[in-house]
C-alpha cells in the first residue's frame, strides 16, 4: 500500500453561485462527476483559479475549503475563526494523557502560548467589533 503524507494548503479562488448544468454552459465542456443527480438543480459554484483555470465544485465540497474574503473584515473573521479553532484544539489537548507525559517545560511553554492566543483572539475580536461601530461624524474647520 502506498503510504500518503497528509497536507494543508491554502488557495485564493474568485466563484459564483451556479449549478453544474449552468456551469458546464459557461465553461463549454461536460464534467464528469458522480456526485450529482439532477445537472440543473445543483447546488455549487463555478470556480476560477489564480492561473485561470475553471471548473464547477458542489456547494458542500466548496463551502468546506473556502469562505468569503473580499474586505478586511472578511479577512478578520477569517483568522479568528481559524485561531479560535487551534486554541480549543490546544485547551482541549491540556486535558488528555498526552498533556500530562509531557515535561514541565513543555507543558509550561503550552500553556503560555495558549494564553497569548487567548490574548489575540480577545484583540482581534475587539478589532472587529470596532470595525462594526458606526464612524463618528468629523467635525468641519471654520472658513
Amino acid at each position: 500500500m502506498l503510504e500518503m503524507t497528509k497536507y494543508t494548503g491554502t488557495k485564493t479562488v474568485k466563484a459564483c453561485p451556479m449549478s453544474l448544468g449552468e456551469a458546464e454552459k459557461v465553461l463549454g465542456r461536460k464534467i464528469e462527476t458522480s456526485a450529482v443527480e439532477n445537472r440543473e438543480e445543483s447546488e455549487g459554484y463555478l470556480v476560477e483559479y489564480e492561473d485561470g483555470y475553471r471548473s464547477w465544485s458542489p456547494k458542500d465540497v466548496f463551502d468546506k475549503a473556502y469562505r468569503v474574503s473580499e474586505t478586511h473584515l472578511d479577512r478578520m473573521n477569517i483568522e479568528l475563526q481559524e485561531v479560535e479553532e487551534r486554541y480549543l484544539k490546544g485547551r482541549k489537548f491540556t486535558f488528555t494523557q498526552e498533556f500530562r507525559k509531557l515535561t514541565d517545560k513543555k507543558r509550561d511553554a503550552l500553556r503560555k502560548q495558549l494564553d497569548s492566543m487567548e490574548n489575540y483572539l480577545y484583540l482581534l475580536s475587539r478589532r472587529i467589533e470596532l470595525e462594526l461601530e458606526p464612524e463618528p461624524e468629523r467635525e468641519q474647520p471654520d472658513k
